[in-house]
């Protein structure tokens, strides 16, 4: 219990210095200096950067996927409807800002490292696969699963890419929702 309580301080501290320095001043020294441990120390719990990285991503990821997981299977008979109540919980979520920042710099991090390259290939065919369930959930029990295959595989760029340009597309999200809501319910029914 004392590691992962050790392991969630070392965590805080990363995303603390991602969002202050980004992930090119990110370095294993400073983690441990803003954790105040020593760099065996933090080593013992993370070895690499990259570790540091992946285990901060799965944090972000997991009580995401909560989120969506514990939304009612069908808030609707119209696909569309019930993809705008995805969509609308995914960009009103309070710490969507602060995730895309975090993710922006794993993104980063990963253009200059191939195993933080393959972990975030792995991340994002984890959500891949998790967006086609909760697209499952959303649509008819009849619609073809490549068609649910396909819609997931386009929902995550939407979402992703989103996180990038939210702030340069001057688009309400009562609005973005509505058209993303159409564009995926278009792709499945």
């Amino acid at each position: 219990m004392r590691a992962e309580i050790r392991r969630g301080h070392i965590l805080d501290a990363t995303e603390g210095l991602l969002l202050e320095v980004g992930s090119a001043g990110l370095t294993m020294r400073s983690i441990a200096t803003s954790t105040g441990i020593s760099l065996g120390n933090l080593q013992y719990h993370f070895p690499t950067r990259e570790d540091v990285l992946l285990a901060l991503l799965n944090r972000f990821l997991t009580p995401y996927e909560e989120r969506l997981r514990n939304l009612p299977e069908r808030t609707s008979e119209n696909v569309a409807e019930a993809l705008g109540f995805v969509f609308k919980t995914v960009l009103n979520d309070q710490d969507f800002d602060r995730c895309a920042t975090i993710y922006k710099e794993i993104w980063a991090a990963s253009s200059h490292s191939e195993e933080m390259r393959n972990a975030l290939n792995t991340y994002y065919r984890r959500l891949a696969e998790f967006y086609r369930k909760l697209l499952s959930n959303v649509a008819a029990p009849q619609v073809d699963p490549e068609k649910i295959r396909r819609a997931a595989a386009a929902m995550l760029p939407v979402l992703e890419g989103y996180c990038v340009t939210k702030d340069a597309v001057d688009l309400p999200v009562e609005e973005t929702v509505e058209d993303w809501s159409k564009m995926i319910a278009g792709l499945i029914c």
